[in-house]
C-alpha cells in the first residue's frame, strides 16, 4: 500500500516500524525506511525529536549499548528535513561536555553536524553563537558551529560583516582561550570569510601565540586575502554546496559501517569497526593535538559511523 493512502492507523503501525528498524545496528543501511520516513515527515518528526531527546535524558545508555543507532537516523534525517523543532535538542547534545557528541554520533560531530545546525536553525542563529561560546562544549562541536555560521552567510541569514565582527571578539577579549585548540580551529572559519578587516586583530592573536600554527598559519590568511573577496566567497558557497545534505542516501548510505564486509565467522557487522572519516580541506580541516587524537584513538570502539 502507498503511503499516501494509508489512514491514521496504517501510518502509526509503519512508523513503529520503521523506529523498530533504525533502532539497532544490523549493518545494514535502511534505505527504504529513511524513504517512508520522508514521506511521512509531518508524522514522524515528533518521534525523531523524542529518540535525541531520550538520548540528551541518558547518554549513557547510548554509549554502553554500542548497538543502538536510531539517534543517527534520527539526527541525520532531521537535519534533511530542516526541522526547526529539533534545532534547541541538536545544539544540547552537542554541546555535552569532554567527548560525549564523539562517542554518541562518531564522524557526524565534525562531518555533517554544520550542515544539520544550520539546516534546523529556522534562519536563527542564535544557539550557533551561543554554541560557539560555549567553553564548556567540546572544541570540534563550537568547531563545527562556528563553520555553520559560515553556512548562514551563504544561505543569507546573517552577513559577512556581521560574522567577522562576532568571530573578533573572542581573539580580544582579556581572558582568550590560550590554552584552548578552539581558536586555532575557528581561525580556520575567519580566514574563510576574507577577513580583511579584522586582520590587525589576527596579527596580534598569532603574536601572542593564541592561534595553533599546526591548525592554520598566517601564511595561509595572506594566500587566502591575494585570492580577492569574490573568489574567497565563491570558494566557501562551493564548500557549502558540496556538503548539502539535499540528498540523504548520498549522504549517509556511503558510511563504512554500512559497507559489505569480507566473509568472517560473525555474520553481524558492528557499527563499531575501526573506521575512519575522509580529511577535510586544510581551510576546514580540524586538526587535533596529539593527546586529543590518542584519546579518540582510545574510544574508537564507541564510535558509531567511522567513515572509509
Amino acid at each position: 500500500m502507498e503511503i499516501q493512502d494509508m489512514n491514521h492507523e496504517e501510518k502509526e503501525l509503519k512508523i513503529k516500524e520503521i523506529l523498530e528498524a533504525f533502532k539497532m545496528f544490523d549493518g545494514k543501511y535502511k534505505r527504504e525506511e529513511i524513504d517512508a520516513a520522508i514521506e511521512l515527515k509531518e508524522d514522524i518528526t515528533p518521534h525523531l525529536i523524542k529518540i535525541l531527546e531520550n538520548v540528551l535524558a541518558d547518554p549513557n545508555q547510548y554509549i554502553e549499548n554500542d548497538d543502538l543507532f536510531d539517534q543517527m537516523y534520527a539526527v541525520m534525517l532531521l537535519g534533511y528535513l530542516k526541522e526547526p523543532k529539533a534545532h534547541k535538542v541538536i545544539v544540547e547534545l552537542f554541546s555535552l561536555p569532554t567527548d560525549l557528541p564523539h562517542q554518541l554520533f562518531g564522524d557526524t560531530t565534525t562531518e555533517d553536524f554544520p550542515r544539520i545546525l544550520v539546516n534546523t536553525c529556522g534562519g536563527s542563529i542564535d544557539q550557533i553563537k551561543a554554541l560557539i561560546l560555549n567553553r564548556d562544549a567540546d572544541d570540534f562541536c563550537r568547531s563545527s558551529a562556528s563553520r555553520a555560521l559560515n553556512d548562514a552567510v551563504v544561505i543569507g541569514y546573517t552577513s559577512r560583516e556581521e560574522t567577522l565582527d562576532f568571530y573578533k571578539n573572542l581573539f580580544t577579549e582579556d581572558d582568550a582561550e590560550d590554552s584552548s585548540a578552539f581558536l586555532g580551529m575557528l581561525a580556520n572559519s575567519v580566514c574563510n570569510l576574507y577577513p580583511i578587516e579584522i586582520m590587525d586583530i589576527i596579527k596580534q592573536a598569532y603574536e601572542n601565540e593564541l592561534i595553533d600554527t599546526m591548525s592554520i598559519n598566517l601564511s595561509d590568511f595572506e594566500d587566502e586575502l591575494k585570492l580577492g573577496k569574490e573568489k574567497c566567497l565563491e570558494k566557501l558557497t562551493k564548500d557549502f554546496e558540496a556538503r548539502s545534505l539535499n540528498d540523504l542516501h548520498k549522504s549517509m548510505s556511503w558510511w563504512a559501517c554500512f559497507k559489505e564486509k569480507p566473509k568472517a565467522p560473525s555474520t553481524t557487522v558492528s557499527p563499531s569497526a575501526s573506521l575512519s572519516a575522509p580529511a577535510p580541506k586544510k581551510s576546514q580541516q580540524n586538526k587535533k593535538p596529539q593527546s586529543k587524537k590518542k584519546k579518540k584513538q582510545a574510544k574508537a570502539s564507541k564510535k558509531k559511523n567511522r567513515r572509509k
